[in-house]
Order: structure tokens, then sequence, then C-alpha cells
């Protein structure tokens, strides 16, 4: 021991045991040597061996009780090192159940993410089948998609609503398109009437009322056809009169004394020039089933009835506003329109211009 270090201290019952031990040795020794003593004595032996005899036997009585301790301290040791090992199995076996919960939640949670994952393939490829077997343009559709993508990230928060806007409401209009019935737009529309004459293949039949399309105390004070949507409008049927559609309009005359509007004559002359076949229908020559029924309405390729719809207008001086704008694709009411549009156009008269005297003449049905 060091010197400033302080002695171990000792352990009384490990002290206690090894005095025990030296005690049974030396008295057990005692013993042998007075048995030993005895029988050399009796054999007349030298006084050697009864020590050497005594002192074996004290040995190994010694080394016996020595290594009963320490197979003692062996099997105590044995036994803790089991009971480590138990403990340490049940520590593992723990940890490794947890792991294995752990992990089966996660190939749980993977499986979903995959599960899900094929469940969005399958409903876009089942998506895009559809595309593909459907008569729109399959790039046209796929363009949609693409674009509706690529809206940049950065972009304010107003453009995302505006768009998600307006794809909910051309999604809601592919809805009622495809369910046959009609489609309906709140005020006026811009779009479908130059979409649709545009598109169409055949025919354009038109009744126009002119309380619908002067709108003013006036033909030209805000007329349809002095507007940018009327301009554009006769320009998309010059287009369709290129591809061969045919396009009749009858004017109804149920304002007084618009026959003698040089400005609406004009505009009916202008149009007749064009290739539409323009027609007056006064109020007098509208057949009696019809008379109290008349509204706007334009008929393209006789499948679809592009029908507006004015407001009340208390004062002429007030411009009247269209409160809706509806595409009709029922099949018995565009069958309706035919109809009413053959009633109507039958009853009508055409326009001739007098070159010579440059005047415009509303001919009657008999006089041609």
């Amino acid at each position: 021991m060091t010197e400033g270090e302080s002695a171990r201290p000792r352990d009384p019952v490990a002290q206690s045991k090894i005095i025990k031990k030296m005690l049974l040795s030396v008295g057990i020794g005692s013993i042998a040597y007075l048995l030993t003593n005895i029988l050399i004595d009796g054999v007349g032996e030298q006084q050697i061996w009864v020590i050497t005899l005594s002192l074996l036997i004290g040995g190994v009585t010694f080394l016996t009780q020595f290594l009963h301790d320490l197979e003692k301290r062996m099997e105590t040791v044995e036994n803790a090192e089991s009971e480590q090992s138990r403990r340490v199995g049940e520590l593992v076996d723990s940890r490794f159940t947890a792991i294995n919960d752990v992990v089966r939640e996660r190939f749980v949670e993977i499986d979903k993410v995959v599960q899900g994952g094929f469940a969005k393939i399958n409903e876009a490829t089942q998506l895009f089948g559809l595309v593909e077997a459907s008569a729109l343009r399959t790039d046209a559709v796929t363009q949609l998609v693409r674009h509706s993508t690529q809206i940049d990230p950065q972009a304010p928060d107003l453009v995302f609503r505006f768009a998600q806007a307006e794809i909910s409401r051309m999604s809601e209009f592919l809805k009622e398109l495809s369910e046959g019935g009609n489609v309906t737009y709140e005020g006026e529309d811009r779009d479908w009437m130059l979409s649709l004459a545009a598109n169409c293949r055949s025919t354009i039949d038109a009744i126009s009322l002119t309380t619908v399309d002067a709108r003013g105390s006036g033909f030209v004070d805000g007329s349809l056809w002095s507007s940018d949507l009327g301009q554009r409008y006769l320009e998309v049927q010059r287009d369709a009169l290129d591809r061969g559609v045919r396009i009749r309009r009858v004017f109804i005359l149920d304002r007084p004394g618009l026959a003698d509007d040089p400005m609406f004559m004009e505009n009916c002359l202008l149009q007749q020039e064009m290739g539409i076949e323009v027609r007056l229908l006064d109020t007098h020559a509208i057949p009696g089933t019809r008379r109290s029924s008349l509204f706007d309405f334009i008929l393209f390729d006789d499948v679809i009835s592009y029908e507006s719809t004015p407001a009340s207008s208390i004062d002429g001086s007030i411009r009247p506003t269209i409160v809706t704008t509806r595409l009709e694709l029922r099949a018995s009411r565009v069958k309706d329109r035919l109809l009413r549009f053959k009633d109507l156009h039958n009853s009508a008269r055409p326009i001739v211009h007098s070159a010579g005297e440059n005047i415009l003449k509303a001919v009657d049905r008999g006089e041609r």
C-alpha cells in the first residue's frame, strides 16, 4: 500500500471463514499427530514421520475446504451468469419485439403508400383510357392537365385560387354537357356563341329579336352588331361561310319603325352581302301559335340551341341586359326549335337591294 493511501477494508466474514478453516486444519492435524504418534511408536519409527504425516493430513484438510469453497463460488458465478444471460435474453427479445412491431407498422404504412400509389396509377390509367376512348381529342385533354401542373409554385395565392375556380367551372360545364340536358350561364356569354360558330359544320339558323340585339334607344346605340362581340361573331360567321356552312337569320321587327331605320337595314345588307340569308318578319305576319312565345335563339348544326334571356325593361331608354344564356341539348327541345325556326322563316320576307336607286326593299313573299 502506497503512502497516503488508505488501507482497503477487509471483509470480516471472509476473515472469519479463513480462521475457521485454519483452526479446523490445525485440529485435524493435531488429531492426526496424536494417532500417528501412537501408531509409529508402536512400530518404532522416527518422530519425523509423525510430524510429516500430521502436516500432510492437515494440509489436505485445508485444501479440501478451499476446493469446496471454490466450487461453491464457481457455482454462484455460473448461476449469476445464467441469470444475467436470461435477463439479457429477455431484454434482447423485448427489444427485438419492439423493433419488429415498429418495422411491421412501417411496412404497413409503406404498403398503404404503395397501394395508394398503385391506386392512383390505376385511376390515372383508367382516366387516360377513357380519354383515349372518348370522341374528344386526346392531345387537347392532356394539354389541359399538363398546363394546369405548370403553374409556378411561387405564384401568388390568388393565381392558384383563380385557376382552381376556372378548372371547377370547366369541369361542371363538361359534366352538364355530357349529361345531354342543358347548360346555363348566368349573364351574357361571349365564348360559347363564338366557339359554336367556329366549330359548326353544316348550318346556323338564328331568330333575332331586335329588342335583344339592339339593346338601346336605336339600333346603333348599344347594338350587338356594333359591339366587339358582334364584330367578332360576324368574322367567325364569315369563316363558317367559307367552310360551306349555310347561315340563315330572321330578324323579327318587334319595334315600330325599325324597317325604316337606315342603320338597321345597312346591317341587314352587310350580312346578306357576306352570304347570310337574311329575312325580316313583321309582327302581324307571325303565326298565331308562335306570337305569344317569341324568344331569341340560334341553332347550330340542328343539334344545339343557343338561347339568350333578356331582362324586362320598364323604360325603353334603359339598355336591357342578358339575364341568362343557355345551351339546350335535349333532342325534344332542339326539335321544337327546328319547327319554330321553320315556321318563322317561312313567314318572313327576304331583303332585296336595288342598285340603281341605291335603296333597300323588303319584298313580300308573293311578289318574288
